[in-house]
């Protein structure tokens, strides 16, 4: 008898290598990022605010004794805000030596998908098609593949 639970599939045209991503949710609705860049997941904390900054960054705070920016994902795709007293987790990423936590309702699993062949139109309901890579399928739920990248590029 067969127990394997099946593999997500990519919608993007043509198959590419195997890589791990971490899917979280905002919204009830899910999404994931590369597994490579992403350090550690922790708890949600308020940061210090930071004048004149890109409105979807709530400010910086130390983690390990460095500097974190604070980018809540929600503000930053153009949904409403979590409801107050609501929990929310952080994906902590690096790039460039830099590190940057991703504000999330929550993070749900990892999965090991092929890779994407490119972006990808936006979603109905998004208005920033540069943001996403394509859509992973899995049995009837559909989660959205963020690109890192270009997320990191809207934030320069």
């Amino acid at each position: 008898m067969d127990t394997s639970s099946p593999e997500p599939s990519l919608e993007t045209g043509r198959s590419s290598p195997a890589r791990s991503v971490l899917a979280f949710t905002i919204e009830s609705r899910e999404f994931a990022l590369p597994l490579a860049p992403i350090v550690e997941i922790t708890r949600y904390r308020v940061a210090t605010p930071v004048p004149h900054i890109e409105p979807a960054i709530e400010g910086i705070l130390p983690l390990r004794g460095r500097m974190m920016t604070l980018l809540d994902v929600r503000r930053y795709l153009s949904r409403p805000p979590r409801v107050a007293g609501s929990s929310a987790q952080v994906i902590v990423v690096e790039s460039a030596g830099d590190l940057l936590g991703l504000v999330v309702d929550s993070v749900s699993r990892v999965l090991t998908t092929e890779a994407p062949a490119g972006p990808r139109s936006a979603p109905a309901g998004f208005s920033r098609p540069d943001l996403f890579e394509g859509v992973l399928r899995l049995d009837d739920a559909e989660i959205l593949l963020l690109d890192l990248e270009a997320l990191l590029r809207g934030l320069a």
